[in-house]
C-alpha cells in the first residue's frame, strides 16, 4: 500500500519545498525573517492542531536557517536547492545576512530522561557535529564530556550516584557551576558556527506533564541566553491541558505559559490543492470528489487526510474506477456501487475523526453524517435525483409527490441502517437502487478493508 503521509525525511522536506506542495514557502520566508529579527533571549510558540504538519514546518525552517548560514557544514548544492526554491529576493544586496545555526529537539522522544538539560545539550552537541577540539581546560569541553558521559554510560561510576539523588541537577551544579558552564559552552560553540542558536523544540504537548513542566522551567532557568532563540512547536490547547494535569484544573495554564513564550504565532493553514494533486485526489472520479468533501466537512488536517484517503483507496478503488472485475449491472449491484462511492468514505472518515458519531451512525441512531456531506451540496442533489422513484419529484408535477433532497437522503440512511428487513419487507427500492438486509454488513465489511474489493497493492 502506498503511504501519502508527509514523513519529514530530508528528501521529503526538500522535495516539498521544491514543488511548494503545501503552499507554505512564502510563510517559511516570513518566519525566517522573524527569526532573524530576534534580539536578545527570545522564545516563540508555533501553535497548530495535531496533524497539521508542524514538524514538517519547523524542520524545513531548520534546513533553511542552516542553508543560509555560510559557516554551516551543509554542502553548497543542497544549500542552493533549498534557498532557490523559496521566494527570496534574487538580488544579492536584498538578501539578509544570516549567521544563525539551528538544531531540532524532539521532547517526546526524550521524556524518560532524568533531566531535560542533559538530553537537550547532548542533542545540540550531536547535531552540530562537535569534534571536541576544545582546549582541555575549557568549560565547554568539560561540559560536553560530562553530558556525553552521563548519557552514553561511559565512565559512569560516580555520575550514576549523582543521578540517583533526589535533585541530580543541583548536585551536579554544586560541583561544576552548571549554569555558568553552559553559558561558556554556547560562547565557544557560536564563535565557530554563528552568532545565534535557534533551538526547535517539538512535541512538547505529547510529553508526560512532569517532563513538559520540567523542560520549560529548566530552559528558563539554565538555558535562557541572549544568543539563543527557542521555537516551540505545540498545540497550545493540548499543552494547557498538560499543565493543568500537573498543577490542577483550577491552575491558570494560559498565564503560566506566558512566562515562557514571548510570542505566540499560529501555523498558517496549508493550501491542500497541490498536495491533493500529488496524492491523486484531484481526479474527476466520484470517489475522489466524495473523499474531498469528507476531508473538508470534517476539517481534517493533512495527516488525517492522508490516512483517510489511503484507507478509502485500499478499500474501494478497484470497483469504483471503471473496473471490469466486478459486475454491477443488476439493481442490487448498482446499490452496492452507490454504497462503495457514497457511504464507505463517510464510515472511514468517521472512524478517524469521531468514533462516537461513527457508532451512532452505523447503529441507526443518527443520519447527521450523511446529511452533513450531502444535504446542501451538488453531489447530494445529484444523488437524491438518482434515488427518486417514478411517482416523486422535487417540484410540483402532475401525478407525483413532492419530496426534498433531505427526505431522499434520510430514506437512503433508513434503507441501510434502520429498516428491519423481514418476510414482508425484504428490500427497499429507491430509484435505480435496491437495498436489503445485507446492505449494512456490506458497507461495514468494505470499510474494514477486509472485503473482496480491497486492493493492498495500489
Amino acid at each position: 500500500m502506498n503511504s501519502f503521509e508527509l514523513i519529514p525525511t530530508e528528501e521529503n522536506l526538500i522535495h516539498t519545498l521544491d514543488k511548494d506542495l503545501l503552499k507554505r514557502n512564502k510563510d517559511l520566508v516570513r518566519f525566517y525573517d522573524l527569526i532573524l529579527a530576534q534580539e536578545g533571549a527570545s522564545s516563540i510558540a508555533i501553535d497548530g492542531r495535531w496533524g497539521s504538519e508542524k514538524t514538517f514546518f519547523v524542520k524545513q525552517s531548520m534546513l533553511l536557517i542552516n542553508a543560509k548560514n555560510p559557516m554551516s557544514d551543509m554542502d553548497d548544492e543542497k544549500k542552493a536547492s533549498i534557498v532557490y526554491a523559496l521566494p527570496f529576493p534574487k538580488k544579492a544586496e536584498d538578501m539578509p545576512e544570516n549567521y544563525d545555526v539551528a538544531v531540532y529537539y524532539d521532547a517526546w522522544e526524550n521524556d524518560n530522561d532524568t533531566d531535560p538539560v542533559f538530553s537537550l545539550v547532548y542533542e545540540i552537541i550531536k547535531q552540530l557535529g562537535i569534534n571536541y577540539a576544545f582546549d582541555d581546560n575549557s568549560n565547554a569541553f568539560k561540559l560536553a564530556g560530562s553530558v556525553l558521559e552521563a548519557l552514553t554510560s561511559r565512565n559512569i561510576n560516580g555520575i550514576i550516584e549523582k543521578l540517583k539523588s533526589d535533585n541530580p541537577l543541583t548536585k551536579i551544579k554544586e560541583e561544576k557551576d552548571l549554569h555558568e558552564n553552559i553559558k561558556n559552552f554556547f560562547t565557544e560553540l557560536l564563535v565557530e558556527r554563528g552568532n545565534r542558536l535557534v533551538v526547535f523544540i517539538d512535541e512538547l504537548d505529547r510529553c508526560k506533564p512532569s517532563y513538559a513542566v520540567q523542560l520549560l522551567e529548566r530552559i528558563k532557568h539554565y538555558l535562557y541566553d541572549d544568543r539563543i532563540t527557542f521555537v516551540f512547536s505545540v498545540n497550545l490547547g493540548e499543552l494547557q491541558h498538560t499543565i493543568k494535569h500537573y498543577y490542577g484544573n483550577t491552575f491558570d495554564a494560559c498565564r503560566y505559559l506566558d512566562r515562557f513564550f514571548d510570542m505566540r504565532i499560529s501555523l498558517p493553514p496549508a493550501d491542500k490543492t497541490a498536495f491533493y494533486r500529488e496524492m491523486g485526489l484531484e481526479s474527476s472520479y466520484v470517489l475522489e470528489k466524495i473523499c474531498r468533501k469528507v476531508i473538508d466537512t470534517y476539517n481534517m488536517e493533512l495527516r488525517e487526510a492522508t490516512r483517510f484517503y489511503r484507507q478509502v483507496k485500499a478499500a474501494t478503488y478497484e470497483p469504483t474506477h471503471e473496473s471490469r472485475k466486478f459486475d454491477f449491472s443488476f439493481s442490487d449491484g448498482k446499490g452496492r456501487q452507490l454504497l462503495l462511492m457514497y457511504v464507505v468514505p463517510i464510515l472511514v472518515g468517521l472512524k478517524i475523526v469521531d468514533i462516537s458519531l461513527y457508532n451512532q451512525f452505523v447503529c441507526g441512531k443518527s443520519s447527521k453524517p450523511l446529511m452533513d456531506i450531502y444535504k446542501d451540496s451538488d453531489k447530494g442533489e445529484w444523488l437524491a435525483t438518482r434515488l427518486l422513484n417514478r411517482n416523486e419529484a422535487f417540484e410540483v408535477e402532475e401525478g407525483k409527490s413532492v419530496v426534498t433532497v433531505e427526505q431522499k437522503i434520510q430514506q437512503l440512511y433508513d434503507a441501510i441502517f434502520v429498516t428491519e428487513y423481514t418476510g414482508k419487507v425484504y428490500h427497499t427500492i429507491l430509484g435505480e437502487y435496491e437495498f436489503d438486509d445485507n446492505s449494512k454488513n456490506f458497507v461495514k465489511s468494505v470499510e474494514s478493508m477486509l472485503s473482496v474489493y480491497a486492493d493492498y497493492n495500489i
